[in-house]
């Protein structure tokens, strides 16, 4: 079942009790701020059903998408049951190189 849960830091997320597909949308602007709203999309009984979803979404998705800038695509994720995923998340920011 998908839930509306807090991450441990108090921000809104989602999570499901079963293998489930995300769909992170753009939102952010064309100045390169990373913002993406985060959905389930389904859910399924194995990860392998799971990853069968998310590579249709993605084919799916690659022909509206074709002309936008990589940074600025949709993402699709793969989350383990009861992974809580942000519902609006920006891109990570690289880490510096240690020496």
């Amino acid at each position: 079942m998908i839930r509306e849960v807090k991450s441990r830091r108090k921000n809104p997320a989602i999570t499901s009790d079963r293998w489930h597909v995300v769909h992170a949308c753009w939102s952010g602007n064309a100045d390169g701020d990373a913002l993406f709203d985060r959905k389930i999309l389904s859910e399924h009984e194995d990860w392998e059903t799971a990853r069968s979803a998310a590579r249709k979404l993605m084919a799916s998705l690659s022909l509206e998408m074709g002309d936008r800038p990589r940074e600025q695509r949709d993402q699709v994720f793969v989350r383990k049951p009861n992974f809580k995923s942000l519902k609006i998340a920006g891109r990570p920011k690289n880490r510096p190189k240690e020496k």
